[in-house]
């Protein structure tokens, strides 16, 4: 089994575990549930948006905001990311 090293603000490293401790699961679980389902979608598993509360706030704000289209899976509607989409905290641990 490989192990996956990411970089998690503690607050929400704290929150996701106590809710899937709830359900049952470990954090450890609920990443591997995720990566699995992106694989069957070919893509995300859900449609990454920035939410209610924080779409409400920008356009309060009266700044514009541009938001680029994604390709989709014609079959699922899953976003399909781009093959050279690359997080650069990834590097960090290359070499280990």
């Amino acid at each position: 089994m490989a192990k996956v090293v990411a970089n998690v603000d503690d607050d929400v490293k704290k929150r996701a575990s106590a809710l899937y401790e709830e359900m049952g699961l470990s954090l450890s679980s609920a990443v591997n549930m995720f990566l699995k389902q992106s694989i069957r979608d070919g893509g995300m598993p859900f449609t990454p948006s920035v939410g209610k509360y924080r779409a409400d706030a920008v356009y309060a704000s009266g700044k514009s905001v541009t938001v680029k289209k994604m390709p989709r899976n014609p079959e699922t509607g899953r976003i399909i990311l781009p093959s050279d989409w690359d997080d650069p905290e990834d590097d960090v641990y290359d070499n280990l």
